[in-house]
């Protein structure tokens, strides 16, 4: 990123078809010609950070897995309509780790 000298303005790139290409200033008259034009683009990649349930804040109640028949399996609970509406309840088997909600 480049500014302007005189005004602090943000210079853009203008392309003079006589000359090439230059930085000009949008508030004031400066402007700086550009003997060559390199365009870098830097990307980082992002590993999704996984979504983890720790297994010590989550409650165990009778529930059987469809999976695997184990009659146990830790549950949680969570809002995900309106506040008006019933709360979603969701299950994971304690033996297999297989997942399901109430509104199956």
């Amino acid at each position: 990123m480049n500014f302007c000298p005189i005004c602090s303005n943000f210079l853009s790139l203008e392309n003079e078809s006589s000359t090439g290409y230059r930085l000009k200033c949008p508030g004031c008259i400066y402007y700086h010609p550009l003997k060559e034009m390199r365009l870098t683009k830097t990307f980082q990649s992002k590993e999704p950070a996984p979504i983890t349930y720790p297994q010590q804040n989550k409650q165990i109640t009778d529930e059987q897995c469809d999976k695997c028949g184990c009659l146990k399996a830790f549950f949680w609970e969570f809002q995900t309509r309106g506040a008006d509406e019933q709360s979603t309840i969701s299950f994971e088997c304690i033996k297999c780790g297989h997942k399901w909600k109430n509104d199956r």
